[in-house]
């Protein structure tokens, strides 16, 4: 498996987002944590499925 090094806050974010998806969370508790919108966080995770 390739190893990809993130900048902090990609990684926060990355972080963030695995969990959501993990775990069957709330996305607009995660959009509060990361201080983005509840649609840039389904684009993060549309962006995710697709790697």
């Amino acid at each position: 498996m390739k190893r990809i090094e993130l900048r902090m806050n990609e990684q926060e974010k990355y972080d963030v987002i695995k969990s959501l998806v993990d775990h069957n969370g709330n996305k607009n508790a995660a959009a509060i944590k990361l201080g983005c919108t509840v649609r840039t966080v389904n684009q993060i995770i549309q962006h995710q499925a697709h790697r």
